[in-house]
């Protein structure tokens, strides 16, 4: 294993378990004509064809950008046309256009209009008598109707059950798949939108002099109540400092009731007679709050369910939660996602979004883990002073960002802190098919020994984890001989390196993961296997023999999560009868001394099969990598590789790069940006899984 404590772009090998001879330096002036890999040299663009591209990539939300243009066109026409099609004058000429009560002369000093001389009808607050109150008014109906697509929005992103329907469904080809994000979009422009739609319409009553219609008018009351829920909605969820100041409990309660308020106050803004010039509030808000309502009530009676013996685990820095989830919870996602836990003796309101992954030698059984961070888990961790049994109530699961795994052949899962457990997931779910990769960085020494020792991490990817705390690590991690996929190194991620490293090493052949196998590993699944049979001779219990194992692992310098291999055969089986499957070969072959390791025999099948999907099969010059028994690992990711940069970007952008993605979970801001400079450099996508609340 290497352990490094370099500075980001430099790494000085302090102990190994391996050769060092395999590694090779390439410089920067290497060419790859390699067949396999489809490259073209680096177009050199001009600085305004740079902008115009950059800013092209980053407008996001085309569809609903197109969805405000066309509302805006759309109140645009139907206000600027001639009565009774519109609201114009029809005596007005084309440079004198008003728009004024063509029935009622004191209605229009009033600053408003009844359409077809209606004395009962509703007085509409829309006089516009010269050209810089026409200006205004437009401003005030674009504002007004481009809300309609993010208000939709905003009540739809959160409208759980139905997202977890529609992304099972051919939908979802169409659909944002980290609504979060989507609905933080949307809040933002609302926040914005209603002051400029309230600012422009008192400018045009001030200037009119019917200022008092703010506060005698309906259209002025309601507007006022919706503006000041808006506030109390948006900014608590926006400003660093109030969102420190206020608890989550209280900014969650103000940001949902208030919404309510908002949605109630716009119903009552205009009426339905105006249509089809305005008059949509009660249709589009009255049918957003009563599915919104719906979907959380089917989510609450349908989608919910209390775990009775629900193990905690109590660690130094947190709580990991074991539940024993329904039949039904299993079908709905079978893997990853998240969900929402309610621990009443802590609070019977309260309910926190986890992650959820599941159990390495019980998939039928998901876990949480509970960051000691905040006031919910502290109080968590208060009450928790053992390991104990205690109820709980679990809603979802439901769709996580971490499912856009499935898009690419070549995943980089990015982790920091807590984020590692949809990673973990991920690689659970598709290690057979899929080649994951995993970079975590990780301050928590409690919390870094538990993922370590606990769960199953080996795979056909990279594992890079990144140890930045102060603390001191146990012997047992410290020196583990970790499969040689695992890379424990003491620093910061240096992700500008380290990602197109990856892909440099795996798409040349010369850094793939599973080219190198420790033999001190298959000597130390020897030694497990014999100790096996020799503690089952001895009449010991399960429990008992897999903690005798893991003490003989750490004595050798190993995890035993590192030595056991996760197939999807073995999900249903307990540890100790995976061991025992797996490790057999190892007992009885040895024994005859025909013994040869199966990482070995099966190596260049394993490899070209997974290499197979970077393959193009109408290309006949197309050669796949063949990989022996004895290829080693010449391009390791954490290592500078000076060439890798400029071949990354040289890579054919629709036909490789398009098939490797990068996904991110957890709370850190610079590395989000980070990442998105990454990915914009390169062309990758990007999806991130941040649950804000």
């Amino acid at each position: 294993m290497y352990i490094s404590h370099a500075q980001p772009h430099h790494f000085d090998v302090i102990a190994s378990s391996e050769p060092t001879s395999d590694t090779v330096e390439v410089s920067p002036s290497k060419s790859f004509e390699d067949d396999n890999l489809v490259m073209h040299p680096p177009k050199q663009r001009s600085h305004r064809s740079w902008c115009f591209r950059q800013y092209y990539k980053s407008t996001r939300y085309k569809g609903l950008k197109m969805a405000q243009v066309l509302c805006a066109l759309y109140i645009l026409s139907m206000t600027f046309r001639y009565y009774p099609n519109g609201l114009i004058d029809p005596s007005a000429s084309f440079g004198q256009w008003r728009i004024v009560d063509v029935w009622n002369a004191e209605n229009t000093e009033a600053g408003v209009i009844q359409l077809e001389g209606d004395p009962l009808g509703p007085k509409r607050a829309v006089v516009a008598k010269d050209r810089i109150s026409l200006i205004c008014l437009a401003i005030s109906r674009i504002s007004a109707f481009t809300m309609y697509p993010c208000i939709f929005l905003v009540f739809m992103t959160k409208c759980k059950a139905t997202i977890n329907f529609l992304m099972t469904t051919p939908l979802s080809l169409y659909m944002v798949h980290d609504q979060h994000e989507l609905h933080s979009f949307c809040g933002k422009f609302l926040a914005i939108d209603v002051w400029v739609h309230t600012l422009f319409h008192c400018l045009r009553w001030g200037l009119q002099g019917n200022i008092d219609l703010l506060w005698t008018h309906i259209a002025g009351i309601t507007g006022l109540i919706a503006l000041f829920a808006c506030v109390l909605i948006c900014l608590p969820m926006m400003v660093q400092r109030l969102m420190r100041l206020m608890s989550y409990e209280v900014r969650k309660f103000l940001h949902i009731s208030f919404f309510y308020i908002f949605a109630l106050a716009m119903i009552f803004h205009n009426e339905t007679s105006a249509w089809p010039n305005g008059g949509y509030n009660q249709v589009i808000l009255g049918f957003c709050i009563i599915f919104y309502t719906l979907d959380a009530a089917y989510v609450m009676l349908f989608m919910t369910e209390m775990i009775e013996t629900t193990v905690f685990n109590v660690l130094p820095s947190g709580v990991q939660m074991t539940l024993a989830v329904s039949d039904n919870f299993q079908k709905a996602y079978a893997q990853g996602g998240y969900g929402y836990v309610c621990l009443p003796w802590v609070s019977k309101n309260q309910w926190h979004a986890f992650s959820l992954f599941e159990h390495p030698s019980n998939p039928n059984l998901r876990q949480v883990f509970m960051l000691n961070v905040g006031n919910w888990t502290k109080e968590v961790h208060a009450q928790l002073q053992r390991n104990t049994v205690r109820p709980a109530w679990i809603q979802g699961p439901f769709v996580s960002p971490y499912n856009n795994a499935l898009a690419f052949d070549n995943t980089i899962c990015v982790a920091t802190g807590i984020g590692i457990t949809p990673a973990l997931s991920v690689i659970r779910a598709h290690r057979e098919s899929r080649r994951i990769n995993l970079i975590w960085a990780c301050r928590d020494v409690a919390m870094l020994e538990f993922f370590m020792d606990h769960l199953w991490l080996n795979n056909d990817g990279w594992i890079l984890i990144f140890y930045t705390g102060k603390d001191a690590l146990s012997p047992a991690v410290e020196n583990a001989k970790l499969n040689s996929n695992i890379k424990l190194i003491k620093s910061r991620p240096n992700f500008d390196m380290i990602i197109p490293n990856i892909i440099f090493g795996i798409e040349t052949g010369k850094g793939v993961p599973e080219a190198a196998v420790p033999r001190e590993k298959l000597q130390v699944r020897e030694l497990i296997a014999k100790k096996v049979w020799e503690l089952e001779g001895e009449g010991l219990l399960e429990d008992e023999i897999i903690e005798e194992l893991t003490f003989l692992a750490h004595e050798k310098g190993f995890l035993l999560s590192s030595l056991v291999d996760e197939r999807a055969e073995d999900r249903n089986k307990s540890l100790l009868q995976v061991i025992k499957e797996q490790f057999a070969i190892y007992h009885n072959s040895a024994r005859n001394g025909n013994y040869i390791p199966p990482e070995l025999a099966s190596a260049s099948q394993n490899y070209q099969g997974l290499h197979k999907r970077h393959q193009h099969h109408n290309n006949p010059k197309t050669k796949r990598y063949q990989r022996s028994p004895s290829m080693t690992v010449q391009s390791r990711p954490w290592e500078n590789q000076p060439a890798a940069e400029d071949f990354v970007s040289a890579l054919d952008k629709k036909r490789v790069l398009n098939t490797w993605g990068l996904l991110y979970c957890g709370g850190s801001k610079s590395v989000e940006s980070k990442l998105r400079k990454i990915s914009n450099k390169y062309d990758l996508e990007l999806h991130t899984e941040t649950f804000a609340w």
